[in-house]
């Protein structure tokens, strides 16, 4: 017995170590596999229905994984298109409008002038340079871009070598996904009905979390896209589509629209048109995704709207943009955890109290 505890101790001691080195060869790949794992998840239904019309499990992985890189890559390369070719017109516009006032500075006085006089109604404005703050803020604006853009062309090939990655995984998991999942729950000291509990938990609110965000999304685009329409702003509907897809991105959101959306009527000298479409973006599409994403989210999860609302906020604060689905994912697994954990010491307490007799008749 001695020797067999021993033996235990050595191997729990040996595995935790050997777990720490894994984790370490990992660690660098990390983000590649976890975007590998939810992406099979979230399009197991439609590998499922491919695997219906191709037999052949490793032909019906490959199509499944470039269907995901066409349904992703195509739209942004689309949306891409579209922005440059308007941003293209808007510093035309910008260009036009500043050679008429004989400069881009002279332009921009003229154009906050009205504004800088009504605001000068109450409180005093005589203090405040405008040609040097807007100098010193298109200055600053100039030197990020510049530092953006070499930091960007410096991540590229890693983001091409971490998208490989990513792909062939999506790869394999589509061919062994299920296979794995069974050698994951041979190594859980679980039951079966309890491995079922936790997967199903984790995928429902994988599923959920994605789904919701991209109803979110499209709502909010709607919304960007009404807001520019009502006020004459050219392609609505191409804008309200860019609105969307960046709304899936924590960071960045919809105010990559709205906000040169207000620049470009505050240009063209319509500042309260441009207060009011900057009010209805900060104020009504902004707080769309708080109230929206954690209603659509707990209807699949069966989590309260509030948690999910703090494990959206609080995975997006660790994890960058990947916490707004790994956030509810811990949340869900620390859930189902504990309610197994409640139903193994009520199974337990029950047992030990039949026991007791029995052991005193004894």
């Amino acid at each position: 017995m001695q020797k067999k505890r021993v033996t235990i101790t050595f191997l729990l001691v040996l595995c935790v170590c050997s777990l720490y080195f894994t984790y370490l060869l990992f660690a660098p790949f990390l983000y590649s596999l976890l975007t590998a794992l939810i992406l099979a998840i979230v399009f197991s239904p439609v590998h499922a229905r491919i695997q219906k019309l191709i037999r052949r499990p490793g032909l019906a992985a490959l199509v499944s994984t470039l269907l995901v890189v066409l349904i992703i890559i195509i739209p942004t390369i689309l949306i891409c298109a579209a922005i440059t070719q308007e941003i293209s017109g808007l510093i035309t516009l910008v260009d036009q409008k500043s050679t008429e006032s004989g400069g881009l500075m002279p332009f921009i006085t003229k154009i906050t002038e009205r504004p800088m006089n009504w605001l000068g109604r109450f409180i005093d404005v005589s203090s405040i340079d405008l040609r040097e703050t807007l100098r010193s803020r298109l200055e600053g604006l100039s030197r990020f871009l510049i530092t953006e853009l070499g930091v960007l062309i410096g991540n590229l090939s890693s983001f091409i070598f971490n998208a490989a990655i990513a792909l062939v995984t999506l790869a394999f998991l589509f061919r062994e996904g299920r296979s794995l999942r069974r050698r994951v729950a041979t190594l859980m000291p679980l039951s079966s009905e309890q491995v079922e509990k936790l997967f199903s938990g984790i995928e429902n609110t994988i599923i959920g979390t994605v789904y919701g965000g991209l109803v979110v999304a499209a709502f909010q685009g709607a919304l960007v896209g009404l807001g520019l329409w009502a006020f004459g702003i050219p392609s609505p509907i191409l804008w309200g589509v860019v609105a969307a897809f960046f709304a899936l991105l924590p960071v960045v959101g919809t105010a990559i629209v709205w906000v040169p959306a207000a620049l470009y009527l505050l240009l063209n000298g319509h500042w309260v048109q441009a207060i009011i479409l900057a009010v209805w973006g900060a104020g009504v599409v902004g707080t769309v995704d708080n109230l929206l994403r954690p209603f659509l989210i707990s209807g699949r999860v069966q989590m309260h709207t509030l948690l999910i609302f703090f494990s959206l906020l609080g995975g997006v604060s660790v994890f960058g943009f990947m916490g707004l689905i790994l956030g509810p994912v811990i949340i869900a697994v620390t859930k189902t955890v504990l309610g197994m954990l409640r139903e193994e010491s009520r199974e337990w307490t029950q047992s030990w109290r039949e026991d007791e007799p029995n052991a005193e008749q004894g």
